[in-house]
């Protein structure tokens, strides 16, 4: 049912709405000189924002219905960046920018020519993995005409959000930037959504875009061989009753993910504990914490997520640290989107582009701000940056005003290194539920279970009915629980040998050929700027152009040549070396950014704009082809 919308209406949507996308999203659609005359809005006085608010009230009174959506051209997009932030748009992040705003059909992926090679027959790829990553893959495949299948070992779609079901799991990034950018349609009920939010947006993705029908459930893939005389994979899958299925296909994508093995803690005494433990991938509907004396054992992201929902139903709730974590409050987190602005999203045309944009794109400079020391700010004995110093303190105000007079939870929560060198952990009122009388923090290490709890170092006992093991995964796990087998018989586990998995741009080993991997080796972009839904989609275009040159030139593989793997990695942990994560020791230790030699396994240590210049278009000189 559509809104009364009157004044009333939009002067609630104007107060409720992110304000500086709503400004050039008025100024895109109107040209009124007015809102040019403001400066940024992050910027504005008291007196210029109600004079701004105003004024978008009046033009949105006066325009409504009439507004009409329209591709502006490269000039006047990049007046409107300016225009937002207030500084001149830099070159290098003009293109990147403005495919994120995605003013035009599917920005980031990649269309064929219109004469293009068709497509071999019988030619299919396997994706593995119904995720996010898979989708954008198989959504670029369909585009590209090529046929693909997807299996997932699990009984639905979703990836990690299939996967995790605890209390109030939701996403840490703003619903409306955690989407792909070829589809503003999706009407998220949050501004953070919640995980059955997000499996519901999965599945409607694949189904506007026909992948539903490709996909093949309850198929677990154990071992792929690739056959050099066939070019082709052969797949051996599992699935839910052990029975095994063989497929094969051209082309292995892997789009298993990062966070796809969960983590256990090898504690002394584990298996003798009476009572229920668990690792919140494990969590299902009967799962029930009611008067029990539950333990939650880590402070990452689920840990924070679940603590308040299970101490308010648990009669006695332990929280066990090992490291502390730099832990922020995020506007609107936890808030449903208001139906005035769901209203702006589906009537002013550009005001969802622009919400993404104002959203995001102030972490484009994330590098200079937190990762790269600035030598003349730590002589005079600051900590890598002035903005990492500032933030720190900020950080350490907002603990104090959650916390209150709590000098003996102070101590243990302030962290000893700088904030955004390890992952930013969105609060949902776990400060505030240590503050319970029914909760307890504890540092103290743990040294065993026993079978009614657990013990720890400084010789305490803890009662406990119900262990959560917040533990994280096993991250340096790629491609888990498959095994591949390349040219030669290699196996992939033995090629990356005892150190820390590498890949080409994250993407792509050498003597594995007509194989690629979504989100592998040093593939999370941390730099912000962009979406990792976007750079899902930029992984699946590049992926796409090899294909593409190989319909073209007639070749029946694609892989990456040695010496442009050793260059690429050992460029990526020279760079990376110089950065925060490496040079502030205090973050290096449990980390899960970095490897036990110190080295980068999850990250990539570059920048937005350099990162997508790479990844762009395909350097023809790194690759092999081949028939």
């Amino acid at each position: 049912m559509s809104p009364n919308v009157d004044a009333a209406f939009i002067r609630r949507a104007v107060e409720a709405c992110d304000l500086a996308a709503l400004r050039v999203a008025l100024y895109q659609a109107t040209g009124d000189p007015a809102l040019a005359e403001f400066g940024p809005v992050a910027d504005l006085d008291d007196d210029e924002r109600a004079r701004l608010e105003d004024r978008a009230a009046h033009l949105l009174e006066t325009h409504a219905g009439s507004f009409e959506r329209r591709v502006p051209s490269d000039e006047e997009l990049r007046a409107l960046m300016d225009l937002v932030l207030g500084v001149p748009t830099r070159d290098e992040h003009f293109e990147v920018r403005k495919k994120f705003l995605a003013f035009t059909p599917y920005p980031f992926q990649y269309t064929r020519p219109a004469e293009a090679a068709p497509v071999p027959e019988g030619f299919e790829v396997a994706i593995i993995g119904a995720g996010p990553a898979g989708i954008a893959t198989a959504v670029q495949l369909g585009r590209l005409g090529v046929p693909y299948r997807i299996y997932d070992r699990r009984d639905e779609l979703g990836g990690t959000w299939s996967i995790h079901k605890y209390p109030d799991i939701r996403v840490d990034t703003l619903s409306i930037t955690y989407e792909f950018s070829f589809d503003d349609e999706y009407p998220w009920r949050e501004y953070f959504a919640r995980g059955e939010d997000v499996r519901a947006y999965l599945e409607f993705i694949a189904d506007k875009y026909g992948v539903r029908e490709h996909i093949e459930l309850g198929h677990d893939l154990e071992h792929a061989r690739f056959d050099e005389g066939e070019n082709r994979w052969k797949l051996s899958f599992r699935g839910p009753d052990g029975a095994r299925a063989l497929r094969d296909a051209n082309f292995v994508v892997s789009a298993a993910g990062v966070f796809a093995k969960p983590k256990r803690p090898d504690i002394p005494g584990i298996d003798d504990f009476e009572g229920t433990i668990l690792h919140p991938t494990e969590w299902t509907s009967e799962h029930d914490v009611r008067g029990k004396r539950v333990a939650v054992i880590g402070n990452g992201s689920t840990g924070v997520q679940l603590l308040a929902r299970v101490a308010e139903e648990a009669e006695h709730t332990t929280v066990f640290q090992r490291t502390p974590q730099w832990i922020a409050a995020r506007p609107n987190y936890g808030k449903a989107v208001e139906p005035e602005v769901r209203w702006l999203l589906d009537n002013l045309p550009g005001y969802w582009n622009w919400s993404r944009y104002t959203s995001i794109i102030g972490l484009m400079t994330w590098h200079e701000d937190f990762l790269i020391p600035d030598p003349e700010w730590e002589k005079q004995g600051g900590h890598i940056t002035r903005k990492s110093d500032e933030l720190r303190e900020l950080m350490i105000g907002y603990i104090d005003s959650q916390i209150g007079d709590r000098p003996d939870l102070r101590e243990k929560l302030i962290p000893d290194y700088a904030p955004m060198v390890r992952r930013p952990v969105v609060d949902n009122d776990w400060y505030k539920s240590l503050t319970r009388d029914d909760v307890a923090l504890v540092t103290s290490g743990i040294e065993r279970l026993t079978p009614t709890g657990i013990e720890t170092a400084d010789g305490k006992h803890h009662e406990l009915d119900f262990i959560v093991f917040a533990t994280g995964f096993e991250v340096d796990q790629f491609l888990w629980p498959a095994e591949y087998e390349g040219e030669g018989g290699r196996s992939l586990r033995a090629y990356w040998g005892e150190k820390s998995p590498q890949a080409y741009l994250g993407m792509m080993v050498p003597h594995f050929p007509n194989f690629f991997m979504m989100y592998g080796p040093n593939s999370q972009p941390v730099s912000g700027g962009i979406s990792l839904p976007s750079w899902f989609q930029i992984w699946a275009a590049y992926l796409a152009q090899c294909l593409d040159t190989m319909f073209e030139e007639g070749h029946a593989r694609v892989g990456v040549r040695e010496e442009a793997f050793r260059k690429y990695n050992a460029d990526l942990d020279a760079f990376g070396s110089e950065l925060a994560f490496i040079k502030d020791t205090g973050s290096v230790e449990r980390n899960y950014y970095v490897d036990d030699d110190g080295r980068l396994v999850v990250n990539t240590p570059y920048e937005t704009a350099e990162l997508y210049a790479m990844m762009r278009t395909p350097k023809r000189d790194d690759l092999v082809f081949g028939s």
